[in-house]
């Protein structure tokens, strides 16, 4: 038989890992109505810590190998990630708070899973947040995130000399992410050539450059999309350039009464 000896943290295959993972977190969803702070896997009867248990939420991405396998062939992972998406007491990376019902709405809709990716694969049709998802799940040791990325890449921008200009790049324009939204993302400065070209991202996600006050020349700067798991880097230059002539135009007034 396939999985016919195992346990909840040995190494077996997907598929073991998602049947057993599944049996696993049944009883712990069940438990949790009556005790919500309850997230052991009892052996025994009694309350936890009565024989043999593990206390799922304990385990993370702190566990090393081999005692604490990682990945979706474990099913005590499989079980602590369906878990995470269940509860409404978060740790680490965990965020999602979903309840029981978006998770059997997924497994007892066709086609029928046969391991934790397919159940994800699924998870993303719907219209449940992924962003959260996908941290529950890599809390528990399985990465199925992706980074976020450039699409297109950030573009160059000229600056006159003494003038600044807001709003120059629309970081939700360029950036973009299979889980998460554009509001569920982060961006940061991490390198500037030349500090006196003034590019700050502002609250709107918005790159704004603002040279020192006679400067005249280009910088290259580096900005790090974040989508809390991964992070994507990208760079545009600022050239900053000199103003060739000033036009002033007369006021015409009508002195007509």
């Amino acid at each position: 038989m396939w999985c016919y000896n195992h346990n909840l943290f040995s190494q077996e295959d997907v598929n073991c890992g998602w049947s057993e993972g599944w049996a696993d977190f049944i009883p712990l969803a069940v438990n949790s109505t009556l005790n919500p702070n309850d997230s052991c896997f009892d052996f025994g009867s009694g309350p936890c810590g009565g024989g043999f248990f593990e206390n799922l939420e304990l385990r993370n991405r702190d566990d090393l190998p081999p005692v604490f396998p990682w990945g979706d062939s474990v099913e005590g992972r499989v079980a602590g990630a369906l878990y995470d998406l269940f509860d409404g007491v978060n740790e680490g990376f965990d965020s999602a708070t979903f309840g029981f019902t978006p998770i059997a709405n997924n497994v007892f809709q066709a086609p029928n899973e046969d391991c934790l990716e397919a159940f994800w694969e699924g998870w993303k049709i719907s219209e449940e947040n992924e962003h959260h998802a996908v941290r529950a799940i890599y809390q528990n040791t399985i990465d199925y995130d992706t980074p976020p990325r450039y699409e297109p890449s950030l573009p160059d921008r000229i600056v006159l000399q003494g003038l600044g200009c807001e709003n120059a790049i629309d970081l939700w324009t360029y950036s973009t992410d299979d889980e998460s939204s554009d509001s569920e993302l982060d961006w940061q400065i991490v390198y500037t050539s030349d500090w006196r070209c003034g590019a700050t991202i502002d609250g709107g996600d918005m790159v704004d450059i603002h040279p020192q006050s006679g400067w005249l020349g280009s910088c290259d700067v580096t900005i790090q999309a974040n989508d809390s798991l991964k992070t994507t880097n990208d760079t545009f230059r600022v050239n900053v350039l000199p103003v060739q002539a000033w036009v002033f135009l007369p006021i015409v007034m009508n002195s007509n009464p």
